[in-house]
């Protein structure tokens, strides 16, 4: 889920913090930048594929870098970035809804991770105002904006000590903030010092003598421990066993990417949710163009996981381990057994994928002595980890070349699908992806009751697949008309004047993109279209005779603009069509095409 980090600039944390020596001494905005780099650092080993926007804010906010997977980029900005004003985090909050809106749309998750020493504001756009004048008008306009941040999760990294009053009465507030805007957060903050917690059992006043010579509690330290903590919550890796057929070499552990969310039923809010077991299984496969496009909840990377290398053995181990392989003995198979000879297929199956790789060159060096006589092979060395078989790489190569996607079961308690396919996101790049579907049997009604789904090779003779169900004439087929923005609205209606500026050979083009239009402007009650359109029309014609067109463009476009502001002409099924046009005799000089009426003497349509 893509991410913003959130660095606050207002002048207070420019503060030395307190309980530090002079040598030591460090501002709230230093630790600050050192905790944005060691989060950076566990997303690039961990979580490679999240998308991480910069974002400063004081009284007001910038979008320092956008989102991207550079998060080298990121560090070198955050180190230039310097303190500003005085903190408004309405501002911040604000600004955070319609990035979001913008870049992801509205029902993305989101995460906004916070680095502040938690001040409250001053004046008019302070947090205690807010809260204030919030309580019983949420819904009103002016706090509209709270709603569009309920899909996104605030992660504060509180930086300040216990011991500073001021700081202690901003964590409730903030806390307070989370709580009556239903907005989803946490705090992140400093372990107390002992000192500070018995001081504070007995009275406040021994708490700031206690507090006075004590070595501060936020450092390094405490900011990377707050990070990790962080970290371990939300960018977790979600690791399961992927596992096809009996055999024990088709499973391997992989990741999958973004984390799925638990699914909770709108309807049924007592029910625990959902969630996906530690082992998904493939059930079978089948062909692509049978499964289609379903709804789905949500899709998801499958990534293999990779074991980090080990260091290597010295060559006394290696000969130990060597004269351990040597006295191992393969378990002796009884040749008395019914299933003697598939019991002796799958053991020397198993001893070929299972012997260990020797290290050893064919003059029996230890791997030490040969990669320093021969470096090529010492350099090939790290590439072994990469060079293991995958059942993943297997798995997406086949489903790629057949054309196929495979059934997994996602739960095994409850009759949860989904289905494994090869995505390609470009030309020279595919990736395994996992769509996980509503849980049932049904989800997908045009093959029927997944549980009952069988081999071909079952059907009796005769007998064809009653699924799926296959339409004469799909709807989703047919070409759709979208006008999100103004562009493709203007795109459309240049279309059809470059096809008027052409007739009469583009006359039968012209009618079906104008009909295509209208359609669609009334099937949303987009009534005005047809009306600026006429007038377009009429417009166009005049522009046409002056710089003499052909004068069919003129005589069709005439036609058009009166079909168009008809009010019979406003249902679905009718249909505008070409005028008749005589052609005349090209010897007559100046005598414009005629009009051929029909034999009722008006047209009729």
């Amino acid at each position: 889920m893509p991410t913003i980090i959130a660095l606050d600039v207002s002048l207070s944390m420019i503060r030395t913090i307190p309980g530090r020596s002079e040598e030591n001494a460090i501002t709230y905005h230093q630790l600050a930048v050192k905790g944005i780099s060691q989060l950076l650092e566990y997303l690039s080993n961990l979580s490679k594929l999240e998308y991480v926007a910069l974002l400063t804010f004081s009284s007001s906010c910038e979008l320092k870098v956008d989102f991207t997977r550079d998060y080298d980029q990121i560090k070198q900005v955050v180190k230039k970035v310097e303190p500003v004003d005085k903190l408004c985090l309405m501002t911040l909050m604000k600004n955070v809804g319609s990035i979001f809106t913008s870049n992801w749309g509205t029902q993305s998750q989101c995460q906004v991770i916070v680095f502040t020493d938690c001040g409250l504001g001053f004046g008019s756009t302070s947090l205690t105002t807010f809260l204030q004048n919030y309580i019983g008008k949420e819904q009103e306009a002016d706090y509209s904006w709270v709603k569009a941040l309920k899909p996104v999760k605030w992660n504060f990294i509180c930086l300040g000590v216990h011991g500073d009053s001021y700081f202690t009465r901003a964590l409730g507030v903030y806390q307070q903030m989370l709580d009556l805007t239903g907005i989803k957060g946490q705090l992140y903050m400093t372990k107390a010092p002992k000192d500070a917690e018995n001081a504070d059992a007995a009275t406040s006043e021994p708490l700031k003598t206690a507090i006075t010579g004590h070595k501060s509690e936020l450092g390094r330290t405490a900011m990377f421990e707050m990070i990790e903590k962080l970290c371990e919550a939300n960018y977790k890796p979600y690791e399961v066993l992927l596992k096809c057929g009996g055999y024990f070499r088709l499973e391997c552990p992989v990741l999958l990417w973004p984390p799925p969310l638990p699914f909770q039923p709108l309807d049924n809010d007592k029910t625990p949710p959902l969630t996906l077991s530690n082992k998904l299984e493939i059930c079978g496969y089948l062909p692509l163009s049978d499964i289609g496009s379903p709804a789905s909840l949500s899709r998801h990377l499958i990534i293999p996981k990779i074991e980090r290398e080990k260091p290597s053995r010295r060559s006394s181990d290696k000969s130990g381990s060597a004269s351990k392989i040597s006295t191992d003995k393969t378990p002796k198979l009884d040749v008395n057994n019914a299933n003697y000879e598939y019991e002796k297929l799958e053991q020397e199956i198993r001893d070929f994928y299972t012997k260990e790789v020797k290290d050893a060159d064919e003059t029996g060096q230890p791997s030490e002595e040969a990669g320093e006589k021969n470096p090529t092979s010492a350099a090939a060395a790290p590439l072994n980890e990469m060079q293991k078989e995958s059942m993943c790489v297997l798995l997406h190569g086949a489903l790629k070349v057949e054309n196929l996607a495979a059934l997994v079961l996602l739960n095994s308690s409850r009759s949860w699908f989904g289905f494994l396919y090869s995505y390609a996101d470009s030309k020279k790049k595919s990736n395994l992806m996992l769509n996980i579907l509503p849980p049932g049997n049904n989800v997908i009604p045009w093959l029927g009751d997944l549980q009952m789904l069988g081999f071909a090779e079952d059907l009796l003779p005769g007998d064809t697949a009653a699924f799926p169900v296959k339409a004469d004439k799909r709807s989703y087929s047919q070409s759709c008309v979208v006008w999100i923005n103004r562009v493709s609205l203007q795109s459309d209606i240049q279309k059809v004047l470059r096809h008027a500026k052409k007739m009469p050979e583009k006359t039968q083009h012209f009618y079906k993109e104008l009909n295509r239009i209208r359609r669609a402007a009334l099937s949303i009650g987009f009534i005005e279209l047809l009306e600026a359109m006429a007038t377009l029309f009429d417009k166009e014609a005049i522009n046409l005779t002056a710089l003499n067109a052909n004068p069919e463009c003129t005589i069709q476009l005439k036609h058009a603009s009166i079909e168009l502001r008809k009010p019979s002409n406003r249902d679905l099924k009718v249909s505008i069509v070409p005028v008749p046009v005589q052609t005349v005799n090209p010897t007559a000089q100046g005598v414009p095409p005629q009009v051929v009426a029909p034999p009722g003497g008006s047209f009729a349509y």
